[in-house]
């Protein structure tokens, strides 16, 4: 069990750190981390001409920003309101507002311990929201900030609309769409976002390797939470693309949406009494579900395995809860032979899917130790290079030194 716990704490802490530098902040050239809403009615889900264009039409390029600017009036009405700035304080006013956003944003997504803003966050955040709303009325930060301080309101999706027509390219806004299609059930608008943003390469070819390994390690009719975006779009995305309508995705940052929330009842889920997202929520919600076949993302940080070590066993790339009568050695065994494409899972591909490449290191250690067990040691010569591999693409090899005393 000793090696077990390291396990957790090293690949998820470290994953946690990597990941969310990857993940969306509200920040020009960067992304974001939120959640989104449930079950909305059709009509609110209506994508304008110009926004479904832009994200619908796979084949055709994005239109650039002078043509859009051309097209949409609201690009004429900003500037308008921006002119109408510059020679007040209210300039300096907004791009306060915008910092103070940004930083609490930011804040409230790289804690350890939750996924939900605190009070004082959210009541920053819904100050310089107010004052977008107040100054500037139709720019992208009014319109971005008022959906994301939303709890993912589905009556809010309009917001996203506007800015999305307003900056369509912008990575967290294709995040924010596609979740959008995630939790409405709406697969072809988040598989329409999801693409483009492959084609974008902002979803590189290793991430999706690893998304199509984590999607093929929870066995059937399996429920899969994952932590963050960086999982969530590639995950549903390669999940459609695999047919795997037997296992259910379920994304802990949308938990934060009452919508969502409901959403899940409706499947036979039980949830806890809140709406404020962290460990305790997410080891409640494991313990209201445990018949649900429940398998955690091994890139949660490891502050949210604490307490529950004993109950959880490493199953391909996710840790499965109260297995009690699942063989996770036979299904890991045939994961790492069959599934997975093992003469790729040692090389090096890309920052992200490198350090993501950490989450195979437990079921790989647990089948090594089974093949030294069982004296096959051709097998277990094998797994120790391949084990060794991933810990060099991970940069992971000091840690694993100390697992394997």
């Amino acid at each position: 069990m000793r090696y077990f716990i390291l396990l957790v704490s090293f690949c998820s802490c470290a994953l946690f750190s990597k990941a969310q530098s990857q993940e969306s902040v509200p920040k020009n050239n960067n992304t974001n981390n939120t959640g989104m809403p449930g079950t909305v009615k059709a009509d609110t889900t209506k994508m304008t001409p110009e926004l479904e264009e832009t994200i619908i039409s796979g084949d055709k390029k994005t239109r650039t920003y002078k043509k859009e600017k051309a097209l949409s009036p609201s690009f004429g009405k900003v500037a308008e309101e921006a002119e109408g700035l510059k020679d007040s304080n209210s300039s300096a006013q907004l791009q306060s507002a915008k910092y103070q956003f940004e930083t609490n944003y930011s804040n409230s997504k790289h804690q350890l311990y939750r996924r939900s803003p605190s009070d004082l966050e959210s009541s920053k955040m819904k100050q310089s929201a107010q004052l977008y709303a107040d100054l500037l009325p139709g720019s992208f930060e009014k319109h971005f900030y008022t959906y994301l301080i939303s709890k993912y309101s589905p009556k809010q999706f309009p917001e996203l609309q506007q800015a999305a027509q307003l900056n369509p390219n912008k990575t967290e806004v294709q995040q924010e769409l596609a979740v959008f299609g995630f939790a409405t059930n709406n697969q072809q608008l988040a598989d329409s976002v999801t693409l483009q943003m492959i084609n974008q390469n902002k979803i590189t070819n290793g991430v999706l390797d690893y998304a199509t390994d984590l999607v093929n390690s929870v066995p059937s009719n399996g429920t899969l939470l994952l932590h963050g975006y960086t999982e969530l779009i590639p995950a549903n995305f390669e999940k459609n693309n695999l047919n795997r309508s037997d296992i259910e995705l379920i994304s802990v940052d949308l938990m934060q949406s009452p919508d969502y929330q409901q959403n899940l009842s409706k499947k036979g889920f039980v949830l806890p009494n809140s709406t404020f997202v962290d460990t305790a929520f997410v080891q409640e919600f494991c313990s209201l579900n445990a018949s649900k076949n429940i398998y955690l993302s091994m890139s949660f940080p490891k502050e949210y395995f604490q307490g529950i070590t004993k109950l959880l066993h490493p199953v391909g790339l996710t840790f499965g809860y109260k297995l009690n009568r699942f063989d996770y050695n036979t299904w890991n065994t045939n994961l790492i032979e069959s599934v997975w494409q093992k003469n790729k899972i040692g090389i090096s591909q890309d920052a992200q899917s490198d350090a993501l490449s950490a989450n195979y290191l437990p079921a790989l250690i647990s089948i090594e130790r089974l093949y030294q067990e069982y004296n096959k040691s051709e097998e277990a010569k094998e797994m120790s290079a391949l084990i060794l591999n991933v810990a060099k693409r991970a940069r992971k090899t000091s840690q694993l030194s100390k697992i394997k005393r």
